[in-house]
């Protein structure tokens, strides 16, 4: 019979099977991350070591630079932080003429920490430049091509280098190296190639070694702190 009494009868049983199937169905979707990130990383927000992208997570901050800026994520770690930065790997010498290169030995350090650490979130840019090799806009585009080969979906911030006090103290970048990183800086934020990092310094005759350009542990403390007050602690 197909009456009213037998449609009613069946409820139950279709009842039991939306149920059921609900649940295999969510069952499913947790087995495949569907919100439980499954891909080497248990929760959201930790870092995978492979190819997930970390959401400001331990060590999801990369990061392109010269010397100052291992520096200044040595500071960074001196100071009260997050642990977001990646741990400090050699950039010195690493001015922004010699990252316009893929096979340059400096990619394959910043791949190695990608390796070690996974797919940053976001990724700063410090802008270095000496004063035997002045800087123009295309080397900062030619940097920024192969930085989204290699971190394509990471947020990226820009900086000039740190700033000093007085302004010709450092003979390595020269007196009108950090002027010219930060037009290079503005433009690269002005044509939304990045958006505009935190501006640190000044390094000053006290807070640097006998060279006047790097920081001895005070100035890297400031530029650390500089840091952390822009990505967070």
């Amino acid at each position: 019979m197909t009456g009213p009494h037998t449609a009613a009868s069946r409820l139950p049983t279709v009842a039991v099977i939306l149920v059921v199937a609900s649940a295999l169905a969510a069952t499913y979707l947790v087995g495949q991350g569907g919100w439980i990130n499954n891909n080497n990383s248990t929760a959201m927000g930790t870092t995978s070591k492979t190819n997930g992208v970390s959401d400001s997570g331990p060590h999801s901050i990369g990061y392109v630079g010269c010397s100052n800026t291992a520096d200044a994520i040595t500071g960074y770690y001196l100071v009260p932080n997050g642990g977001l930065f990646w741990q400090p790997y050699p950039t010195g010498g690493g001015s922004l003429d010699l990252w316009t290169s893929g096979s340059s030995r400096y990619w394959s350090l910043f791949d190695r920490q990608v390796q070690k650490y996974g797919q940053p979130s976001k990724v700063w840019i410090e802008i270095c430049e000496r004063a035997a090799a002045p800087l123009d806009f295309a080397m900062v585009q030619e940097m920024f091509a192969i930085l989204r080969l290699r971190a394509p979906s990471a947020t990226y911030y820009i900086s000039p280098l740190n700033s000093y006090s007085p302004s010709n103290i450092c003979a390595v970048t020269g007196p009108n190296g950090v002027a010219d990183a930060t037009n290079l800086a503005n433009e690269a934020v002005s044509k939304g190639l990045a958006l505009a990092g935190p501006t640190i310094g000044p390094l000053t005759s006290q807070n640097t070694v006998s060279d006047m350009c790097h920081p001895n542990t005070s100035g890297e403390s400031l530029l650390g702190s500089q840091l952390a007050s822009f990505f967070g602690r």
